[in-house]
């Protein structure tokens, strides 16, 4: 269980990350790889002289490319096989045995890692779209005090907090769930 609970170890506490929906691997590959990530956050395009011995950065903005949120410091592995456990049943073990869990969907394994995707499981994806509000906000609380939220980094997030992470995350799954002829995956995209 240590090597599943370190798959996207440098994925956590503290990142920007962008949960977004995209139809399969290449879509997700595609959109990761696009300046600025899925949902077109600012990239620095070059320099521009602003006086005489100063220069600034040049920025631009693609927008967004795919359904999706910002969210900080909820990274996609163990948080959310946490989740997926409370929501399913699922044993931890058997959720992180999951071949879409924290799976990068790049063909290329030898590129830079200080960005990238990683793929959520389809099974979390399912139980979130099926989700009333009562049960989120139960979920919520006792998700709020599993030991992976019970850490320095969250001690002062609140319920609240976590149960508004969670409605934007269902609300994308649900986008998922009804995005046409196929279902559509959820992903994570993230920037060290």
């Amino acid at each position: 269980m240590d090597e599943q609970r370190s798959r996207g170890q440098g994925v956590g506490m503290g990142m920007d990350l962008a949960y977004f929906t995209v139809p399969g691997d290449a879509d997700a590959t595609e959109a990761g790889a696009r300046p600025g990530g899925p949902l077109g956050w600012p990239y620095v395009t070059g320099q521009r002289r602003v006086g005489l011995f100063r220069r600034e950065p040049m920025m631009a903005e693609l927008g967004p490319a795919c359904p999706g949120f910002t969210a900080r410091g909820y990274e996609p592995t163990v948080l959310l096989a946490t989740l997926e456990q409370l929501l399913t049943g699922r044993p931890f073990d058997e959720v992180t045995a999951d071949p879409r869990w924290g799976a990068d969907p790049s063909p290329d394994a030898d590129e830079d890692k200080s960005r990238g995707v990683v793929s959520l499981t389809d099974s979390l994806r399912d139980a979130l779209a099926a989700v009333s509000d009562a049960q989120l906000a139960e979920v919520a609380g006792r998700w709020s005090r599993t030991e992976e939220l019970q850490q320095d980094g969250w001690k002062d997030v609140s319920v609240e907090d976590h149960a508004e992470f969670l409605r934007r995350l269902r609300d994308l799954a649900r986008q998922a769930t009804t995005a046409g002829h196929h279902l559509h995956h959820l992903y994570c995209y993230y920037e060290l």
